[in-house]
């Protein structure tokens, strides 16, 4: 296994790379190649450095927000590479990146729909015509379909120029929830980036642990105590929120020292 010095210049090196890449794909195209070379262990131990990067690198802040969706992950590297990665993060003791290679399903399981009475109706009409519909400019119409169970109906709400951060956060919140809707909103390249956005699909005990435990490495140190105090989330995404508020606590004394 190389030195981690080494791997840490490897690392710098993959993320200046990055940097130079205009779209997500061909990032996560070069990180693919880029790991290739990689014993398991040594992947695992580079993606250890990754996140445990300072929160103010900017080239790492963003490769690691490139890695929420992991469905992203292990179409670029594939899944057995994932598998090896995982089992090597428990080899080495590494929990953060073993959680991150961990596929569990959500907390809480349902089946995303209309609940809200004004807007049951709304069931009863074709899917196509609620797709049409959700590229539509009126607001009223808009807000009606915010609970469709539809992925297509929410993709487009989420692309639609009307749509503000208030409705995105309707979507990211409901609860029950759909995996593919919160992957959706997890995804989206606009959304995904917004704080309280991030938080609501953090906090959703329908969002699968992976995803959620990758948007902790984001979130402040007053939502990272709420997340580690609240029960309706993965036992998994509490403990990764209490680890990661130690890990942030111990950079702080070390830095006072």
């Amino acid at each position: 296994m190389r030195k981690m010095i080494e791997l840490d210049e490897y690392l710098s090196k993959v993320l200046n790379d990055l940097r130079a890449l205009p779209e997500e794909k061909m990032r996560l195209a070069l990180l693919a190649k880029r790991l290739a070379p990689l014993t398991p262990e040594e992947a695992a131990a580079f993606f250890n450095i990754l996140y445990n990067k300072d929160a103010g690198d900017v080239a790492a802040r963003k490769a690691r927000a490139m890695l929420v969706n992991p469905d992203l992950l292990h179409n670029a590297i594939g899944a057995e590479t994932c598998k090896r990665i995982y089992m090597a993060s428990i080899k080495l003791g590494l929990r953060k990146i073993s959680r991150l290679f961990t596929d569990l399903p959500p907390h809480k399981k349902g089946v995303s729909g209309y609940e809200e009475e004004e807007n049951a109706p709304m069931e009863h009409v074709p899917l196509g015509a609620r797709r049409t519909m959700s590229k539509t400019s009126a607001q009223h119409v808009l807000d009606r379909l915010l609970s469709d169970p539809d992925p297509v109906v929410i993709s487009n709400i989420l692309d639609n120029p009307k749509i503000t951060e208030r409705e995105v956060l309707k979507i990211a919140s409901k609860r029950p929830n759909s995996v593919k809707i919160i992957k959706l909103v997890s995804g989206h390249k606009k959304w995904s980036r917004r704080y309280a956005v991030m938080s609501a699909i953090a906090r959703n005990p329908y969002t699968p642990p992976r995803i959620s435990i990758a948007l902790l490495e984001m979130m402040l140190m007053q939502d990272l105590k709420k997340i580690a105090k609240d029960k309706t989330v993965h036992p998994q995404v509490q403990m990764s929120a209490m680890d990661l508020m130690e890990e942030r606590r111990a950079d702080k004394e070390d830095v006072g020292d």
